[in-house]
């Protein structure tokens, strides 16, 4: 071998070590795509007929990711296309569809679970059944209530005397809210006297409060020792239905502890007011 053979084999040995040793001499695969995966599955939405309701999902894998949003297993065409859905204005009949997303990329595609759209009707009235049973009751004033969303209750007592009473109710204020019996009413008074009690003159015993949730009201005879009837009307209190409420039940009771009445002889004892079912409808 000649020396510039040497040369030239020694060049080449010495160039392929430098190729191999940087990487040289050929590329590199990138990794395989990974396939979806999703973390967060759409939830279940509950709305009031026409508002909108919002499914999202939290998808990973190799990018870029695409979406494609179903309702009842039909494509969506509009907006359907991101991690998240918005509805249009949703209808009666909109209750109970359900939908999915599929997640896509270049290793495939994963489909979420269903997730249920509920769609609750907006109440437009406050309905009101009178208890059955019981010593005092709350019952309607049908005369005084308006139809539509203003209820109007009555306290009446069993038949017997008495010279006056008091009694703490709660509601739920999320969807009603206490008020005054009437429109003329002195601001934040939230009681009239019933037919039973003499007032006298003012200052009256006459006393509501509401603190939260909880209404307090007193109406006792004033003026007079004489006992009356407790058999009718003893004070009035209502109630108004909020906006945009759904329909179903609504929570009223009656503090066990804390209703009272004024008997014959100016004895204070506890008793138990009944009080019957509201409903939203």
């Amino acid at each position: 071998m000649t020396l510039m053979n040497k040369l030239l084999s020694g060049s080449a040995t010495l160039c392929l070590a430098w190729l191999v040793a940087c990487g040289g001499g050929g590329g590199s695969n990138p990794p395989p795509p990974v396939a979806p995966t999703i973390s967060v599955q759409p939830a279940n939405q509950s709305v009031l007929v026409g508002a909108t309701a919002t499914f999202s999902v939290t998808a990973a894998g190799t990018a870029p990711l695409s979406y494609q949003w179903k309702k009842g297993g039909t494509a969506i065409a509009v907006n359907g296309t991101s991690a998240s859905y918005t509805t249009p204005a949703t209808v009666i009949g909109d209750n109970g569809s359900s939908y999915t997303v599929t997640v896509t990329n270049a290793a495939g595609n994963l489909t979420s679970t269903a997730a249920t759209l509920t769609v609750q009707p907006v109440a437009a009235s406050l309905a009101y059944t009178d208890p059955t049973t019981g010593t005092y009751k709350l019952v309607k004033n049908v005369g005084l209530s308006t139809p539509g969303t203003h209820l109007v209750l009555d306290l009446v007592g069993p038949a017997s005397t008495g010279t006056g009473v008091s009694a703490t109710f709660s509601a739920d204020t999320t969807k009603v809210t206490w008020v005054n019996v009437a429109p003329g009413d002195p601001a934040n008074s939230f009681v009239q006297n019933g037919t039973a009690f003499t007032l006298g003159a003012a200052p009256l015993i006459l006393k509501g409060k509401v603190t939260g949730p909880v209404l307090q009201v007193t109406a006792a005879q004033k003026g007079t020792a004489s006992p009356v009837s407790l058999s009718v009307p003893l004070l009035r209190i209502a109630l108004d239905l909020k906006a945009s409420q759904p329909t179903g039940a609504i929570t009223l009771s009656a503090d066990a502890a804390k209703c009272q009445v004024i008997d014959n002889a100016g004895v204070i004892s506890t008793i138990t007011v009944t009080v019957g079912t509201l409903t939203a409808q």
